[in-house]
Order: structure tokens, then C-alpha cells, then sequence
């Protein structure tokens, strides 16, 4: 699940536990009252388990009588985190998935439980929404408060800088993990956390604290099995929906399907939020004010989602989309095969790269495509460069000049405002922590092993600049992800997805393609993949609800012909 460390604002690392009336509410007797019906009572012995670390789909249990201790075995001796007494109920945001639980759970004492399975748990949140809304945002809280803890999650122990200890971790704290970082380059707890269990550092990165031996720098797909992150549905009936990418676009998608009782399933290379999940802060989207990281809206989706049944699967990326029977067949790279009544593609676009030979040297050792707190974590104190003109970049180069010494801008063109919002433009400009380089363009990358100097070129005067910078941040136009699409819809001359009115190759139906439908029948396109969207974050979350209208209409034909027949 996407990181829920900024879903809600957080003072210090201890604040999401002094909400206690929050994130441990107690029940009143009239609300006990109306869950009984959905559960099952029973009496169970002091020390009975009720739950084990690493189980999957556990029951929630309402304490009527006595205790139950959650404890957390993931680092040595297992520890007490917290005691749930008499009115209580047990469970954190994997109570809404499929995932292995990050911690257990003993009767502390003689007591009397309320035990609900996930199906009564859901249906009691749907007919009681004031218990369904305590219960929801008490487990937000309590994710919240395992990731600022480190507690039931894993250890990660690599060179700071070095390019799999930064994927290992983006993806764990993206898809919300508690983790812990050590660096053996600056930290000796580091060194003798290793000495301890006799692993030499040049097996580094390694994972460590879920598994019973560590993990020498695990690919994201085998971390992910290995934690318990991975889940897929049963395979038995094809989905009413398949939702290829967990952007804006896709969860919004997500969210309306599953609550119109539709059996979804979404698939995600990396991580929920899309390129929305790496903005620091997002202002100008409606209903937050005082506005918004990319990550937390993604969780806050998230979670609407699997509230409503939708299985999410990471890491999971679409390598093909067979159109030529039906139910259609969405394959993933790892050899997932999934049967789909329809199909919303919401697989985005990337940043651009620079047009240099060695660019690819420095990818992950000082080339970020994303500014998160992680990156920001290594730019205390340094010059650093942002390359891009549009809202990313002015989100970016305004978040990180919080944390650098200084932060160079570097646009192609002549001026902001034909790409970027007002309120972003006039921040940079009245930064002095911000230096704005018109008609700018790199020239030269440099370093050793990681990226230590960077040379640009004003392309008016020609004048060359070389800075020590060994953090370069891309923000470049976009390359839409739709390589694995085939030739099942047409696309137009950039590769985007055309929909509705500019489908014009051959059209099998009676009806025209509806507005996000694309040449082939039941099969849609949403956000930055589309052919001519508005690339914003309100309008992909737009395209991804109002397209399972249209897809409803779709399934409601009972049998939607492949364009081949």
C-alpha cells in the first residue's frame, strides 16, 4: 500500500500514538449491539492465539471481556505494543487486504471476544457507517503509527546512495511498510547489526527481520512474495474489471467499481499514486486547501478501494492484452494471466531522460524521477538541479529547496507560465534558494561512481556552468506506457491511447465507442495514457469514476465481441 506516513499530519515520530481516543476507541454498548448480529461470541483462555505475524485474511475480534495483546516478534524478543481491553477491537489496514499481518495477537487474560470474519466485517461497515467510519480511520491510525515506530516491519541495510538500497526502500515505504534504514557507510549500529548475524557487506543491500535468514538485495517482485505485499484473486471467474495502473486515474477507477459491486483487480508496477505518488505536495486539488502529498492521496484511495473489495496487486506489470477472444486476457511479466470482462487502462506515462550516453550510469546513483522525503534526505546541505518546466518540477524544485543548499532550475524554453500554475511560478520566482536557467539544457554528466558534476548550456548566449551537484532530478515530458498494448487499440502518432470520437480504425458495433472507450469494445483508457487528456491530477480522477459508467453500460450488453470477430 502506498505510504501512509504523511496520510495524516504527524508532529513528531510518537504523535499518531497520542491519539488514543482515535486509534483505540472503544466501542459503546450500542454499537457492540448492533455489531453482534455480524459476529460470533466467544470465551477464550488467557494466552490463546488468536492471530499470528504473517497470517493472511485474519478475523477482527470485539472484546467483550478480559484482553488481547498485540505483540510484534519481527526484531529478537518479541515486544508488547499495545493491550486492547473491553470495548476494543482488534486490527490495522490488512484487515481491508489479502496480506500477511505484520503482528500477533494473544488473550492477555479470561475473556469473551466478538470474532467477525472479513466478509461480516465489511457487510457490518456498510449497514452501520458511523461504527464502518471509528473502525476505518482507527486502522489508517494504526498503520500510521507501525511505520513512524518501525514496529512489525523489516530492517534494510545499505549504502545510503546506492541504487538497490534506494529502490528496496521507495518501494517498501510507498506501498506503506514500517521499515528501518541502516547505512554501514555512517552508521555503526549498522555494522554491528550485521556482525550480529554474521553477513559480510558485500552482500549488500540486504533485507532483514520478516524472514528467518535476510534477503541479499531482492528484487521487488521476490520482496514483495517474501513480505507478504503480494496478492491476487483466486483466478476462478474472470474479473468484471481489470484497472492496469494505480495512478489517480486507476484508483479512482478502482473505488467506483468495487462500490458498485464489481469484481476489481488492479495492477501495479510499482507502487499506488503513479507519477501523482512522487509530488511532495499537491495545492490545487479541490478539497484540500492547505493541500496534499501525492503518497497520501494515493493511500487515502487505496484504502477506499480494498474498503470496497478491490484486490490491488504489487508489483505486478501488464506485459500483454489479448483481444482476441472473451473474455479478454491481461498478462503480467511474471506470467500472471488474468481474464477480464473489461479493461481500464490507466498505465500512464514516465519522465523523459536526457539524450546523453552515460545518463543510465547514474540512474539511482544521483538521477531521481521522483522528489519524496526519501530523496530530499540526500540533498541536506547541497546544490542540487531540477530539469522540467511543468507542475512536477515546480513542486519538486519548490519542496526541495527546503532541504538543499540551493536548487537550479533548468527549462528548455523561455519562461513558466505557458506550463505551469500561477501559484508554482510565483513561488520560484520569489525564492532566493531558487535560481531559474532559461533556455538551459545539460551537456555532460560526471563521477566516479556516483553522480558528482553536472555541466548545462545556455543555448542562446552558449555560455557552459559546471557544479558540483550529485543530485539531478528529471521532470521531462512523458512517454506513454503502452508498449505492452500491442496492436489491440489504436494509438495516436505519440503512442497515447485515442478514445471515443478519435477512434476512427474499424468499429465492430452498432453503437459508437463510448466517450473513454477505445477502439476496442469494453476496454477503456484513463489519464495520462489517453490521447489528448488534461494532464492533471482532478482530471485523471475524473476520467477513472465517469468511465465505470460507461463500462457498466458495456458489461450490460452481457457479451462484448472482440474487434476481430
Amino acid at each position: 500500500m502506498a505510504d501512509l506516513s504523511a496520510a495524516e499530519p504527524a508532529k513528531t515520530t510518537t504523535d499518531a500514538y497520542k491519539r488514543e481516543g482515535q486509534i483505540f476507541p472503544k466501542l459503546t454498548p450500542e454499537q457492540i449491539a448492533l455489531a453482534e448480529p455480524f459476529g460470533t461470541r466467544e470465551k477464550l483462555a488467557k494466552g490463546s492465539i488468536v492471530f499470528s505475524r504473517g497470517e493472511r485474511n485474519v478475523d477482527c475480534f470485539i472484546i467483550l471481556e478480559g484482553s488481547i495483546e498485540i505483540v510484534d516478534p519481527s526484531h529478537g524478543e518479541e515486544q508488547v505494543i499495545t493491550v486492547h481491553g473491553a470495548r476494543n477491537f482488534t486490527g490495522e489496514l490488512d484487515l481491508f487486504n489479502g496480506r500477511k499481518i505484520l503482528v500477533g495477537g494473544r488473550m492477555g487474560e479470561d475473556g469473551e471476544v466478538l470474532r467477525l470474519t472479513r466478509a461480516q466485517l465489511k457487510r457490518l461497515l456498510t449497514a452501520e457507517p458511523e461504527i464502518g467510519e471509528i473502525v476505518t480511520r482507527a486502522l489508517i491510525l494504526r498503520r500510521m503509527g507501525l511505520i513512524q515506530e518501525t514496529q512489525g516491519g523489516a530492517a534494510l541495510v545499505g549504502p545510503r546512495r546506492g541504487r538497490d538500497t534506494l529502490r528496496i526502500e521507495r518501494f517498501l515505504r510507498r506501498n506503506g511498510y514500517p521499515l528501518r534504514v541502516l547505512d554501514p557507510e555512517s552508521d555503526p549500529a549498522a555494522t554491528a547489526f550485521l556482525q550480529e548475524r554474521d553477513w559480510a557487506q558485500t552482500r549488500l543491500p540486504a533485507v532483514f527481520g520478516v524472514m528467518s535468514e535476510g534477503l541479499e538485495n531482492p528484487s521487488n517482485l521476490e520482496l514483495s512474495k517474501h513480505l507478504g505485499l503480494f496478492e491476487e484473486p483466486d483466478g476462478s471467474e474472470p474479473c468484471d474489471v481489470v484497472v492496469v495502473g494505480a495512478g489517480p486515474s486507476g484508483l479512482a477507477a478502482a473505488v467506483y467499481a468495487a462500490s458498485e459491486g464489481l469484481s476489481t483487480l488492479v495492477l501495479e508496477s510499482q507502487a499506488p499514486g503513479g507519477q501523482a505518488g512522487t509530488s511532495s505536495k499537491i495545492e490545487n486539488y479541490l478539497g484540500f486547501p492547505t493541500g496534499i502529498s501525492g503518497q497520501a492521496l494515493a493511500a487515502r484511495a487505496q484504502v477506499q478501494a480494498q474498503k470496497f473489495g478491490a484486490v490491488i496487486s504489487v508489483p505486478r506489470r501488464a506485459g500483454s492484452l489479448d483481444c482476441s477472444s472473451y473474455p479478454y486476457v491481461v498478462a503480467t511479466e511474471d506470467g500472471g494471466r488474468f481474464q477480464a470482462r473489461s479493461v481500464v487502462i490507466a498505465s500512464g506515462a514516465t519522465y523523459r531522460t536526457l539524450g546523453l550516453d552515460n545518463v543510465s550510469d547514474y540512474e539511482g546513483f544521483g538521477i531521481h524521477y521522483a522528489a519524496t522525503a526519501i530523496e530530499a534526505d540526500l540533498c541536506g546541505g547541497e546544490e542540487i538541479v531540477v530539469v522540467g518546466g511543468g507542475n512536477s518540477a515546480g513542486q519538486a524544485a519548490v519542496f526541495l529547496s527546503r532541504h538543499a543548499a540551493h536548487v537550479h532550475m533548468l527549462i528548455r524554453g523561455a519562461d513558466l507560465a505557458a506550463s505551469m500554475s500561477d501559484y508554482l511560478v510565483g513561488r520560484i520566482d520569489s525564492s532566493s534558494r531558487i535560481t531559474l536557467h532559461r533556455h538551459t539544457e545539460i551537456t555532460r554528466l560526471e563521477g566516479s561512481r556516483y553522480l558528482e558534476r553536472v555541466t548545462w548550456r545556455n543555448k542562446q548566449s552558449g555560455e557552459e556552468q559546471a557544479h558540483a551537484i550529485s543530485n539531478l532530478f528529471l521532470m521531462i515530458g512523458a512517454v506513454p506506457n503502452t508498449a505492452w498494448l500491442g496492436d489491440c487499440v489504436q494509438l495516436d502518432g505519440k503512442g497515447f491511447v485515442c478514445t471515443g470520437p478519435a477512434v476512427s480504425e474499424a468499429w465492430p458495433l452498432a453503437r459508437r465507442p463510448e466517450l473513454l472507450e477505445t477502439s476496442q469494445p469494453g476496454v477503456f483508457a484513463v489519464g495520462d495514457v489517453r490521447s489528448d487528456s488534461v494532464k492533471r491530477v482532478a482530471s485523471g480522477v475524473g476520467e477513472g469514476s465517469i468511465a465505470v459508467q460507461f463500462l457498466h453500460r458495456v458489461l450490460a450488453e452481457m457479451s462484448v465481441p472482440a474487434a476481430s470477430s
